[in-house]
């Protein structure tokens, strides 16, 4: 199979007759073919089908599907092609034209029954594991009708007016639903009741989850970001009925966690977020139009593929059983795994321990808004099934450490870690090293590149002198043997495993000897030639991995390109951490490549040894070799921002750079790690910038260190030791000094240890500097002292930034001095669970001329929430001062402290909450930003929930709609209003539109009751096309807003905008003449900046659009107003007896341009003449 037959398919396929598809061309690329798609009824259109590796075809060949951008399509069809391709790996060409001209024709003719979403009937069924298609016992639970109809029997196309009117109804229901229960709804794509499908973003801010600064800070997140779940329907949409009674496997539902920037993501990023397999190629990264990246963005958590896995797979059987037998979560969890592990059935009754675990459940604290539970605190209500879902992912989200990465059990214990990891089940962490489910290796070296860097280094080290305590086993790594030189065997050129039973170094001798395989090697064309006489075939195929060894150079690694031109294999470019950091360039030219003469005699073996069946040794040395073929982490960081333009950011697809083997060790090297440690310190050509967007928390740094160290932070050990010194710490309560329960002190040890002790803390094992003191672990007061046994070891790992040359931690010790083996002049602690460390500082290499870092900081501030330490035992840096530890650095021991100082006494009382849901009830005005726009929702979300034309008069609707108004039309006075000629800058264009705008508005006014409409538009008042004075009114009774607009006499919000002469394309410049906005600063809201300009992304170069209507301004202006987040909008001087100032023109012109600045928005072009224009009067009148 290959390129001949998939040249033999393209030809078979285009002398077909396909539904739809008039022609099928081979395209002028390789694997590259054109169809003509005429759809009936509308005009023909080309779709452009591209082989993702034609060598591999079909097994291993996948395909990109695009359109013509020149021709606008009908919606939907770019989204039908996207499911199509997401689906269409290992698929024959003929399938595929055959998925595209079945989906497509369904599409524009609404769909049909017969042939569902999807390259074959039965894919959706066959992917769902533990489901069986050919009966009904993949569905456990009971109130199930069959697989084959809806609970009321009618397809999309059996749908009457009547009908289709009951699903509208009930679609604004559910997600009317999801915003009364203070979440934010996006509607992506469909949500009607003849939509094919529909997509729709549930999500809330960072900051309404509760979580704990350190939480936040350890998982990568920003306060003001949005948790977002996408909810996807392949087919329409579904109601809590439909979805209790039909058969899990046939809902086709999706789901997809991630965060974004605004409350809900583009409909691109979204779909871009359902496809799973994502092919890059770096060379087509900066082809991207850097214009048309989102603003918005949707992104994997550090924790996504484990909940989206669970989300996806458990998420429908846990909400049918809550529905069959009355548990929460925690209850249908227990029995979900009870039913799993006996023979019963669906009909057993539970156990006690099931309604148990939901009253253990109910026992941790929840913010409110989580605390919440639709599914039975829903009343008269329908259940809102997306409701349901958005509960369920943020509730487990905010509790995931107490939870298994794999099982998703919950994990016993009284310490609750800043990340989540595994139970002690060993298939679970065989799945959290192996399959992708522990922290993601391109997610830390996105954000935390250094630490990776750190940790890789460590390894390498720890490798490279044989002190590695545990290996990356059972991962089924496929490596190359062992090279033995010349000096070893005198075997020059052979390669073998070495016994696996015998562990002595490098006198061990082979249990069976692999020969290595005689070639001729062109280093210049990267190419292989084998002796055709000895191999009838290719010994290797493409994709896998060699090295090449010749006598005269070091072994070289490399991936199997091409071996259709066999005895002559092309190989990829060497990897090597020594390579230019454009990753895109060339590994050679034509005018530079060799002549075929100079090929020299070589030796080429093939990574074909299992991992787990070496010896100690040679694994290390393997683990050695391995990590000298990765890039370095400049190159990995950039190759993943330059993907992650256009597909979620994955090492696995450089398949020609890395090889599984080392990306499988890389993995190994984070996912092993169970430390939270962050970067507080600026690295080796790390700017200020690069350290802003890194969120380098430089507060966090210990005071008075030297500048020659880089410093790293424990914002948490291990979870098992943490538990363990947390033990520790209670068995010696009685004996602690309150004030000063533990004790700070210096530990340093051989850069080729650390791998060991970050996973498994300190211990004295081995005897590596002697005793004098006794045995135990050995601690100084002076860091001088420790730095001395931090200098010797050697291994420097060729990828790093930090080429590191020493380390030394500081470490956090029970104070029981009395209790040690000796407590003078050394620490010497026997107890290790008493030992816990929290800070690592490193050395980096001399040669680093241009490492220089202003330290003034670290080395002179005083700060005033550094911990107090003991006077008898205080820890002291090279500088010959007592250094100055933060708060921050005593997370586990705090409870223990009885410190007077006020912020370290209110951190204890907030102690008592679970680690990571420290909630926090205010914020200073300081930190939060002027405004928050992505408040705003939407034009298309606004009016889905403002749309009652299929209603009926349903209660849901009553909220929305205010019935009576103390609005007067036409009651405000002209004689203070700014009135404008029509200016000198008038265009025919902005005029003709603005003509076209003001009938339209005027028409919706006419025709719609004034309390519903909220704006008012006095035609009277429009002196020129240019200047518009519109009243907002009729707000919600229950708004602080409409509160003091009662109390101070006011029923209209009187706003002026102006047009430029650039409109439509540029936007309308919006303020408020009056009544005056209490400031954002001192506790306003509302979008109203101090100088009465609107603050909205909106109305600037960076959101508008020329498309956008007026009455959508208008419609956001007042939701803006309305909104009650981050802060709601108050007037300044309430009541009836103050007097209300109007806004001065100029004042609102320079607020506009200051939150411009601020947020980064883009100024109109045109918005200067506006200031040329006469001011506002400024008349003061009487309430």
């Amino acid at each position: 199979m290959g390129r001949k037959d998939y040249i033999a398919d393209v030809a078979d396929v285009s002398s077909k007759n396909l539904p739809s598809i008039v022609s099928v061309a081979k395209g002028g690329e390789d694997g590259e073919v054109h169809i003509r798609y005429a759809p009936p009824d509308r005009d023909p259109f080309n779709i452009t089908i591209m082989s993702t590796d034609v060598s591999s075809y079909p097994s291993e060949n996948g395909y990109y599907i695009s359109t013509d951008d020149s021709v606008d399509l009908p919606a939907g069809v770019d989204g039908a092609l996207e499911l199509i391709q997401q689906s269409s790996m290992g698929t024959r060409i003929q399938e595929l034209l055959s998925a595209i001209s079945g989906n497509l024709g369904r599409h524009f003719s609404m769909g049909t029954k017969d042939n569902p979403v999807g390259l074959d009937s039965d894919t959706d069924i066959e992917m769902c594991e533990g489901e069986d298609s050919e009966n009904e016992e993949e569905d456990e639970y009971p109130s199930y009708t069959s697989d084959e109809e809806s609970s009321n029997g009618e397809t999309k196309q059996d749908l009457s007016p009547e009908a289709a009117g009951r699903l509208n109804r009930r679609i604004r229901a559910d997600l009317r639903a999801i915003k009364r229960n203070g979440l934010r709804v996006g509607v992506l794509d469909g949500a009607k009741a003849d939509s094919v499908s529909s997509l729709i973003s549930i999500s809330t801010k960072v900051d309404k989850l509760g979580l704990s600064e350190e939480a936040i800070q350890a998982w990568d997140l920003e306060p003001q970001q949005y948790i977002i779940l996408l909810v996807r329907y392949r087919g329409r949409y579904q109601s809590f009925e439909d979805i209790i009674s039909e058969a899990a496997a046939h809902l086709n539902i999706d789901y997809r966690i991630g965060v974004g920037k605004k409350y809900k993501p583009t409909l691109a990023e979204a779909l871009a977020a359902f496809t799973d397999s994502k092919k890059y190629d770096p060379n087509f990264s900066n082809a991207q139009d850097s214009g048309k990246q989102s603003q918005a963005g949707f992104s994997s958590l550090f924790i996504s593929s484990s909940m989206n896995e669970f989300v996806n797979q458990s998420l429908i059987t846990l909400v049918k059983i809550r529905n069959s037998i009355g548990v929460g979560w925690a209850g249908a969890k227990s029995w979900y795994n009870e039913n799993q592990s006996r023979m019963g059935g669906p009909d057993a009754a539970p156990s006690e321990s099931v309604y148990n675990q939901d009253a253990l459940d109910n026992q941790k604290s929840l913010p409110d808004m989580l605390s919440r539970d639709h599914f039975t605190d829903h009343g008269d209500e329908q259940v809102s099934f997306p409701l349901v879902a958005a509960q369920f992912t943020l509730r487990y989200l905010v509790r995931c450490t107490e939870y298994c990465l794999v099982c998703h059990d919950r994990i016993e214990g009284d310490f609750e870690a800043l990340k989540p990891y595994v139970c002690d089940k060993p298939l679970c962490l065989y799945q959290y090293m192996s399959l992708g489910f522990g922290p993601s290796v391109e997610h830390e070296i996105l954000t935390q590149p250094y630490v990776v860097d750190l940790l890789t280094s460590f390894c390498y080290a720890g490798a490279m002198n044989q002190r590695l305590r545990e290996y990356p086993t059972g991962m089924a790594l496929l490596v190359p043997p062992v090279t033995i030189k010349t000096s070893r065997d005198g075997n020059n050129g052979r390669y073998y495993t070495p016994n696996p039973r015998d562990s002595t170094s490098s006198t061990v001798h082979p249990k069976t000897l692999t020969p290595a395989m005689e070639v001729k090697f062109d280093a210049g064309r990267q190419e292989i030639i084998f002796d055709g006489r000895k191999y009838d075939k290719s010994p290797v195929k493409k994709g896998d991995w060699v090295v090449v060894s010749t006598t005269d150079r070091t072994p070289t690694h490399h991936r199997v390109e091409d071996t259709m031109q066999y005895p002559c294999v092309t190989l990829s470019k060497e990897a090597t951490a020594f390579q230019n950091p454009d990753i895109n360039t060339n590994v050679h030219t034509p005018a530079t490549t060799p002549p075929p003469q100079n090929t020299i005699p070589a030796y080429v073996v093939s990574y074909s040894e299992n991992f787990d069946d070496m010896d100690p040794v040679s694994k290390a040395e393997i683990i050695v070799d391995l990590l000298k073929t990765l890039p370095s982490l400049k190159e990995m960081r950039t190759y993943l921002l330059g993907q992650s333009r256009s597909a979620e950011p994955s090492l696995r697809s450089w398949n020609d750079r890395i090889s599984p083997a080392a990306l499988g060790i890389l993995r190994w090297i984070v996912a092993s790690n169970r430390s939270c440690i962050v970067q507080v310190d600026k690295c080796p050509d790390q700017d200020d910038t690069d350290a802003t967007m890194a969120k380098v928390r430089l507060d966090q740094r210990i005071a008075h260190i030297g500048s020659s160290y880089v410093q790293f932070r424990f914002a948490q050990g291990s979870p098992d030791k943490e538990q363990r010194f947390l033990n520790a710490l209670k068995a010696q309560q009685a004996n602690l000094n309150t004030a000063y329960p533990t004790i700070f002190a210096w530990h340093g040890s051989a850069l080729q240890n650390w791998h060991s002790i970050i996973r498994s803390g300190l211990d004295y094992k081995d005897t590596l500097n002697g005793r004098a003191y006794g045995h135990g672990v050995y601690h100084a007061r002076d860091q001088t002292v420790s730095s001395g046994y931090s200098a010797h070891g050697s291994g420097t790992w060729q990828g790093s930034s930090l080429k590191i040359a020493s380390a030394m931690s500081l470490n956090e010790i029970v104070n029981c001095p009395t209790q040690f083996a000796s407590h003078t002049p050394y620490y010497v602690v026997q107890h290790i669970d008493w030992i816990q460390c929290r800070y690592l500082l490193v050395q980096v290499s001399a040669g680093d001329n241009d490492y220089a870092r202003d330290t003034t900081a670290s080395v002179n501030e005083n700060r005033q929430d550094d911990i107090s330490q003991d006077p008898k035992y205080r820890a002291t840096s090279t500088l010959n001062k007592t250094i100055g530890i933060p708060s921050c650095a005593i997370t586990t021991s705090k409870r223990f402290r009885d410190d007077k100082d006020k912020v370290l006494q209110a951190k204890t009382k907030l102690a008592k909450l679970p680690n990571i849901l420290k909630r926090k009830h205010s914020q200073s005005s300081g930190d939060a930003p002027l405004m928050d726009v992505s408040d705003s929702d939407e034009m298309d979300d606004i009016a889905f929930f403002l749309s009652d034309s299929e209603t009926g008069g349903s209660s849901q609707s009553k909220s929305l709609q205010t019935p009576l108004t103390d609005f007067v039309p036409g009651s405000l006075d002209h004689s203070t209003l700014p009135m404008l000629d029509e200016p000198s800058y008038a265009t025919p264009m902005a005029t003709k539109a603005l003509q076209r705008n003001l009938k339209e508005v005027l028409a919706i006014q006419k025709k719609t009751p004034l309390h519903e409409l909220g704006w008012y538009l006095d035609e009277r008042l429009v002196n020129n096309m240019y200047q518009w004075i519109v009243e907002l009114h009729s707000f919600d009774p229950s708004l602080p807003l409409a509160k003091d607009m009662k109390a101070s006499g006011v029923t209209s919000i009187v706003l002026e905008i102006r047009f430029g002469k650039d409109y439509p394309h540029s936007p309308p410049f919006v303020r408020v003449i009056r009544p005056r906005f209490l400031p954002f600063s001192i506790g306003g809201g509302g979008h109203v900046t101090a100088g009465g300009a609107m603050c909205m992304e909106l109305l600037t170069n960076s959101g508008w659009s020329a498309v956008s209507s007026i009455e959508s301004v208008l419609l956001q202006v007042r939701m803006a107003m309305m909104n009650l987040e981050p802060k709601p909008a108050r007037l300044e001087g309430k009541g009836k007896t103050n007097r209300q100032y109007d806004y001065q023109v100029g004042e609102a012109i320079e607020a506009y341009k200051r939150a411009c600045l601020q947020h980064g928005w883009q100024i109109p072009s045109d918005f200067g003449q506006f200031s040329s224009t006469p001011p506002a009067y400024g008349t003061s009148r009487g309430s």
